[in-house]
């Protein structure tokens, strides 16, 4: 049973009525995307449904040109009479606007007219009824669980969801695409109790199929446990020394790489890697690799909201950047070519030339050191690179680990941080457009006691 009653073909329609009402009224040039989405969201906790959302939302943004001056209105509605309002509105605030040459949308020429389209849609055929009774199991199993002597579990939340989209990009220059793509997500939150006091621990799972998400019966165990673990945390002595980023944190390293690689930043020189274009910027056993074609890839697509479309690249071959990520603006500023990364990154997968295998064995590879679960909040300087979090996680001595830690902060400069690490893990996590296993970082400054 399909969650949405509208189809691409209808976006596309409405997009193009839309660039075709704009060029009436003058428009040199207008680029519309219409967007249909539904979807459903059931959470369950002590017992019972906590809450159950059936929700739907469309949408126009319409983007119309006068020479170099553009103007922007939305509407939620795409009735006739809405769109030609939208159009009406964006054709007068583009008459009162400075020009933007580099502003104007790329030629026809560059954009993703038979890019082939990934594979994105996989209905669930799952009624809210399903997903109810997965959200309970879910809770009924955190609730249940017995993760050590003296310690108490129960749901902070357990919920599963399942959404679909379609969209559509029409542009004068004839350009005319639409993609429809689906996103499911499972997760369990839990909180763990013992004489030491309270700690949580979440689990998700998120894929564009059902049936590749990890199980309701994973994910509650990896909450509860993973609560449990946390319990009895303390702080360690000040030092310098190794740092393993659980693949959940680690995430957020490569996402600063990634800001500061952007186009934006690298035309403002807001980054800490500037012109760094042909450059060592990593340690030399890492790739850092982009797809947008990966079938049901969460960062997938045939093109980009400007309509450009990506490809499959390097962006760091041995640790040397080989790419940037670029929209039409950005790269016209630095007299590039845009590489349909209007939107941020495609899907993105870190790896190495000289794997460190599972999390266990990056712990044994580390022996004493500091294993990052949890950033609660710092700050990264995107020009400096100077980054300093306050973490939770666990202290490591011979490889095992000994005791949950807290009130410590990690610090050190990102353009050293990202030379100096040792490892990447097997253990592969997605977030988003980023794949990366646990990653090691030697030499990190770790503030605790003393």
């Amino acid at each position: 049973m399909r969650l949405l009653a509208a189809h691409p073909a209808e976006m596309e329609e409405v997009a193009a009525c839309a660039v075709a009402i704009a060029r009436a009224l003058g428009a040199d040039h207008a680029v519309a995307s219409a967007r249909a989405s539904a979807g459903v969201r059931v959470t369950a906790r002590e017992g019972a449904t906590d809450t159950a959302l059936r929700d739907a939302r469309q949408g126009l943004t319409l983007t119309v040109y006068r020479g170099a001056r553009a103007g922007t209105a939305s509407t939620a509605a795409l009735d006739a009479a809405a769109v030609r309002r939208a159009a009406e509105e964006a054709f007068a605030l583009a008459g009162r606007v400075s020009e933007d040459p580099e502003g104007l949308p790329p030629d026809l020429d560059q954009m993703a007219a038979d890019t082939p389209s990934p594979l994105l849609d996989a209905p669930a055929d799952l009624d809210i009824s399903a997903l109810r009774a997965m959200a309970l199991r879910g809770d009924a199993l955190i609730r249940a669980a017995r993760p050590g002597p003296g310690i108490g579990v129960e749901t902070v939340a357990a919920g599963a969801s399942s959404s679909e989209v379609a969209t559509a990009l029409a542009t004068s220059t004839g350009f005319r695409r639409g993609q429809l793509a689906t996103v499911h997500n499972i997760w369990a939150v839990a909180l763990a109790r013992d004489a030491s006091g309270a700690a949580n621990d979440s689990a998700e799972s998120i894929d564009r199929r059902f049936d590749a998400l990890d199980s309701i019966e994973t994910l509650a165990a990896r909450a509860a446990e993973g609560a449990a673990g946390r319990l009895g945390a303390r702080a360690v002595v000040t030092h310098t020394g190794p740092v393993i980023f659980e693949a959940r944190v680690a995430t957020a390293l490569v996402g600063a790489l990634v800001a500061a690689l952007s186009g934006a930043s690298q035309n403002r020189g807001a980054t800490f890697l500037p012109g760094v274009l042909g450059q060592a910027a990593a340690a030399d056993h890492l790739d850092l690799t982009e797809d947008p074609s990966e079938p049901y890839g969460l960062a997938s697509g045939a093109f980009d909201s400007e309509g450009v479309a990506g490809r499959r690249r390097a962006i760091l071959n041995a640790g040397v950047v080989e790419g940037y990520f670029l929209r039409t603006r950005s790269a016209r500023q630095l007299g590039m070519v845009s590489t349909g990364n209007a939107d941020g990154p495609w899907n993105l997968r870190l790896s190495s030339r000289a794997p460190g295998g599972s999390l266990d064995a990056l712990r044994r590879l580390m022996g004493r050191g500091l294993v990052v679960t949890r950033l609660m909040g710092g700050a990264a300087d995107p020009i400096t690179g100077n980054w300093t979090y306050a973490v939770a996680g666990s202290w490591i001595e011979n490889g095992e680990t000994v005791h949950a830690v807290t009130d410590v902060t990690v610090g050190g400069n990102l353009k050293d941080m990202l030379r100096a690490i040792v490892a990447v893990g097997d253990d592969t996590h997605r977030a988003g457009a980023i794949r990366t296993g646990s990653i090691l970082i030697d030499g990190l400054r770790i503030g605790g006691l003393g």
